[in-house]
């Protein structure tokens, strides 16, 4: 088993994604908090969804009250903005808009917990046994925990099962609406934060997270000569880190032969595995380390290290489109009753027994209809 010692000592795996072998390893089973690594688990379910027939790449994903109210990362949407989940996707994963994430769950199972209990199935079908999702965003839960060894069982499964999508992990940019203060719509680019696109030769994945309980997470990728290896990297100091430590180990792990290393599916603790995760907060959260902060996106950041490229653009933006308003589900208005009256209709000649003739008059008031429509 290769040991990498100049990585910071926190979780990390590093796996082949075609043979499924392990080749690097460190505190791979202690529970950390996914943050928004939690999205490639809502990604792997709308995946299934889709191919299950449960739901439809073309079907509205609509911004609820509920939605609109997630904090940032999000696009901001109007309730009542809609688009079709294929598109919901790219802001997924590419952007990591929160708002999108609740939206999706509730397009699919009709709510956030519904969704969840879909997410926890499909992560126990996959082996996940270290993990547990109670929303789709990855914005802190105590209860959300994952795995740098869950984690390599995931975007493995998604490089096996759903290589359709993978210009969503590969393309570090977007070309989406945007609103403005004054209310405007204009179109704007968002750039990923994953800092191996376009710096790192043959970069294709995945995604990274970041709330403060769980520090700085990466599952970066790349494919050379056909093989794919990811390298799953938990609890770093910032985005530089996790991004030049994700480097390291990947290309290190094209230096291994084939077939080094056990399965990951045969993977099993070496020692004592803590109970709970650990909490960055006091750590990465102070007012100084705020302040220190640098949080770019790919398209901007400036990197000086000999694991990583220059920037180099090689790929156009993927486009985001919405919905029409008029493919938005309309709400019906109440209707007023209708104030019409029957003609008056021919009246027969009554004959008196004086001899005098009138006429009796057939017309009746008719009451007004009293329905209305079901809304």
């Amino acid at each position: 088993m290769m040991v990498v010692s100049s990585v910071t000592a926190a979780p990390h795996i590093v796996v082949d994604l075609n043979s499924g072998h392990v080749l690097a390893r460190q505190q791979a089973f202690d529970p950390w908090h996914p943050a928004s690594l939690t999205k490639l688990m809502t990604a792997y379910s709308a995946f299934n969804a889709i191919a299950s027939g449960a739901a439809r790449a073309d079907q509205p994903v609509r911004i609820s009250r509920n939605a609109a109210s997630q904090p940032p990362s999000r696009m901001g949407y109007r309730i009542g903005t809609s688009m079709t989940l294929e598109n919901a996707l790219k802001l997924l994963v590419i952007k990591s808009a929160n708002d999108v994430a609740v939206a999706i769950a509730e397009s699919i199972s009709g709510s956030v917990e519904g969704f969840s209990r879909r997410m926890m199935i499909d992560a126990r079908q996959l082996g996940m046994t270290g993990s547990k999702f109670v929303n789709p965003h990855g914005l802190h839960d105590r209860r959300q925990v994952t795995t740098a060894r869950d984690m390599g069982l995931l975007v493995r499964a998604i490089h096996r099962n759903f290589k359709q999508y993978k210009a969503l992990f590969e393309t570090p940019a977007i070309l989406a609406p945007s609103r403005t203060k004054n209310g405007k719509t204009i179109q704007r680019i968002y750039y990923s934060y994953n800092l191996l696109l376009e710096r790192f030769r043959g970069a294709d994945g995945f995604k990274t997270g970041f709330v403060c309980a769980s520090g700085y997470n990466f599952i970066g990728a790349a494919t050379r000569s056909g093989r794919r290896i990811a390298a799953v990297v938990l609890g770093r100091d910032s985005q530089t880190s996790r991004a030049v430590d994700a480097a390291k180990l990947i290309t290190d792990g094209f230096q291994q032969p084939l077939q080094t290393g056990q399965l990951i599916g045969e993977l099993k603790p070496g020692g004592g595995v803590p109970t709970g995760p650990r909490n960055m907060r006091s750590v990465l959260c102070t007012k100084e380390a705020r302040a220190a902060r640098y949080e770019p996106g790919a398209g901007q950041a400036v990197i000086k290290s000999p694991w990583l490229l220059p920037r180099s653009i090689e790929r156009s933006p993927l486009t985001v489109s919405l919905l029409p308003r008029s493919s938005r589900p309309v709400a019906l208005r109440r209707v007023p009753l209708p104030n019409f009256r029957p003609l008056n209709v021919a009246q027969p000649i009554v004959k008196k027994a004086n001899g005098e003739s009138i006429a009796k008059s057939t017309e009746r008031q008719v009451p007004l209809p009293t329905f209305r429509p079901q809304i």
